[in-house]
């Protein structure tokens, strides 16, 4: 294959979905956010409430809980990121190695729109829960019927959109700012609730630990059952814990956001966001619905997020309700948008999620939404058998003598083995479900293990196991090789922009606020466990304050993108050159720094006469428009003589390409 057909092959390929450059890389911290704030949903104050009415017991429940969440977190540590590091690739962009465009393209459109629904049932909650504040009627029909409540549904939305606009970074910070608050409130929430539970049913003084389990036992997770429910066990919650993020860790969706990993144990920060946000959620949501049913004098299944955490904390537990559904939906419009990348190819991801966003708020505003849970745990528990097949692909075929990426070096647009194995996985997840086979809870483990059996055997009818000739396999791995480069040089040219969206590389300025925003945590802390009958009001202020102070702590300074160039002086110009840029015009000074130039910096080659330069910019299509003004081309037409020029009088120049940059 020649090098111009290389080039054109690797750059068909969208930026989206080329392996992420190298400067563009993130720290813990950044993990840390989006999983600490994506599992600390709106839906937790409804899952901790479920839990009460499952008719498990205190102890056995934290068992399950502590079994399920483990094995959650094993597979994004053992599964998702070690593969995501080692490729780079979302897996999105995966499925076109090992399954060919079209299964790529269908698995996509799927799982884009299964993500739409998903943000889409998060939003429309978050409404939900403010309805009592602004007077807003119930809907009781599938359409909305109420102006007021499409109102409030659309502008939170639009804030979800705004954040996931941002891509990677944007979610992040968004995360890290939402989830610390996030999980104080579940643990001031529980803190303010027991005093009140033990008032309502007479326990009498928690004491210590053993009280508080004593108190969990007889009055929250009590073992009682509602009438026709059926009685579960420690396994079925451990199931559940387990299977609850199926899609994002043995699914591989995660992929997406832990290809920007700098180490593949980064998956570890699984246990924070499985630990903090399901199991310690969970458990404070539990005590917080078991009060406000007592409270209420409701049967808590009769309860929404809303009432739950409105009743036991006031406005800062509604605010909080409607924070855990942007933090939860924010990651999804960012999921769907690079689903839908494949799509739109030309198109930025920043304008995807702003497609993709205005889509989830129309669709926020219809009360089905809230009521869609029985179709997206059906997809979930058919697509994740998707990573299974790449799972096998990735770590198990290299393992026992098959070709890994095999469909790719012989060109098909769909992996057969791969489809197959995918088609018998969906019947047994039918047929299951149709004869009741076993708990849906259960489900998950035989469907994940049959499409990874099916696909080897598969794949090994369909000639995964045979050699590829060596032209093929050079042509294809040179392809391959060539837009990992790609990415490289864009990336390098961007100023190390975190992925194609456009956020630029940043630095923090002011971790002062962050250490008084964390002060601010405490106190709220101090306060509902010393004065829980003053916490409702006084949560109001300290959240304003931490807000604002966590905001200031975020601050942080562009990463200029650096661009060097070239240009050719007439011999014996030097002197001339030097001089007039010495006296260069105060306009023209103004116009750099105005159309974000800084740091400009230009060297001569007194042997070969070539000029090289080096400038900092703020925004590419705002430099680019510093060419079309006056001052500019007046002083091409002045420097013109001496220097080799295009017919416009602009200088000749040729861009750098860059190889390496250290700060």
């Amino acid at each position: 294959m020649k090098r111009e057909e290389i080039e054109r092959c690797a750059k068909s390929i969208p930026a989206e979905e080329r392996p992420v450059a190298s400067s563009t890389l993130s720290g813990l911290g950044d993990f840390l956010g989006i999983y600490g704030g994506e599992h600390i949903a709106a839906t937790e104050f409804v899952i901790g409430a479920l839990l009460v009415t499952w008719g498990v017991r205190a102890k056995e429940l934290l068992l399950g809980l502590v079994v399920g969440n483990l094995l959650a977190t094993c597979m994004y540590a053992f599964c998702t990121a070690p593969i995501a590091v080692d490729s780079r690739l979302s897996l999105f962009a995966y499925l076109r190695k090992a399954t060919g465009p079209w299964f790529q393209r269908a698995y996509n459109a799927a799982w884009g729109i299964t993500s739409i629904f998903y943000a889409a049932a998060m939003t429309a909650i978050a409404a939900t829960s403010l309805k009592e504040v602004f007077g807003l009627p119930v809907q009781l029909e599938w359409y909305p019927t109420s102006a007021g409540s499409v109102a409030l549904t659309l502008a939170l939305a639009a804030v979800t959109v705004f954040v996931a606009a941002y891509g990677f970074k944007g979610v992040a910070r968004f995360s890290s700012i939402c989830a610390p608050w996030m999980i104080t409130m579940f643990f001031c929430g529980a803190a303010v609730s027991l005093p009140a539970l033990c008032s309502q049913t007479g326990f009498g003084e928690v004491g210590g630990i053993g009280g508080f389990l004593r108190l969990l036992e007889t009055h929250v997770f009590t073992g009682n059952v509602p009438e026709g429910q059926p009685h579960l066990t420690w396994v079925h919650v451990a199931a559940f814990a387990w299977m609850c993020n199926l899609a994002y860790h043995a699914g591989l969706n995660d992929m997406s956001i832990f290809r920007y990993a700098k180490r593949k144990s980064y998956g570890w920060v699984g246990i924070y966001g499985m630990f903090v946000g399901h199991f310690f959620a969970w458990t404070c949501a539990g005590v917080m619905g078991a009060t406000a049913a007592a409270l209420i004098g409701k049967d808590l299944t009769q309860l929404d997020s809303g009432a739950v955490a409105g009743t036991v904390l006031g406005w800062t537990g509604l605010l909080a309700v409607v924070a855990a559904g942007w933090t939860t939906a924010t990651p999804n419009i960012y999921r769907a948008a690079l689903s839908f990348a494949t799509f739109a190819p030309k198109t930025s991801l920043r304008k995807l999620s702003f497609m993709v966003g205005a889509v989830i708020a129309v669709c926020a505003c219809f009360p089905a939404m809230m009521r869609i849970d029985k179709l997206v745990n059906a997809v979930v528990l058919v697509l994740p058998s998707v990573g299974a097949i790449c799972l096998v692909e990735h770590w198990l075929f290299p393992r026992i003598g098959f070709v890994r990426y095999w469909n790719l070096y012989r060109g098909r647009k769909v992996n057969p083995a791969a489809l197959a194995a995918w088609l018998v996985s969906a019947a047994f997840v039918a047929v299951a479900l149709h004869f009741d086979w076993m708990h849906p809870f259960f489900l998950f483990l035989p469907t994940f293990l049959i499409a990874a059996l099916a696909y080897v055997v598969f794949a090994g009818m369909w000639g995964a196991g045979k050699p590829v000739p060596d032209d093929i396999r050079r042509d294809v791995d040179a392809v391959e090789a060539r837009i990992a480069e790609l990415a490289e040089e864009e990336a390098a040219g961007d100023g190390g922009t975190n992925g194609s969206d456009g956020t630029n590389g940043t630095r923090r300025r002011y971790p002062i606020y962050g250490v008084l925003a964390a002060v601010t945590l405490v106190a709220m802390v101090v306060v509902s466990i010393r004065a829980p009958h003053r916490f409702m009001k006084a949560s109001v202020g300290y959240t304003v304050l931490y807000f604002a102070l966590a905001a200031a702590s975020t601050i942080r300074r562009k990463q200029m993108i650096r661009k060097a160039f070239k240009m050719k002086l007439h011999p014996g110009m030097e002197d001339e050159y030097r001089r007039r840029h010495a006296e260069l015009w105060p306009e023209m000074k103004d116009m750099i720094h105005e159309h974000g130039g800084h740091n400009y910096s230009i060297f001569l080659d007194q042997e070969t006469n070539v000029l090289y330069g080096y400038i900092e910019i703020e925004d590419e299509t705002k430099w680019a428009k510093s060419a079309n003004t006056a001052i500019c081309r007046k002083w091409w037409d002045y420097m013109a003589p001496l220097m080799d020029v295009n017919p416009d009088n602009s200088p000749v120049s040729h861009d750098l390409k860059p190889v390496f940059h250290l700060d």
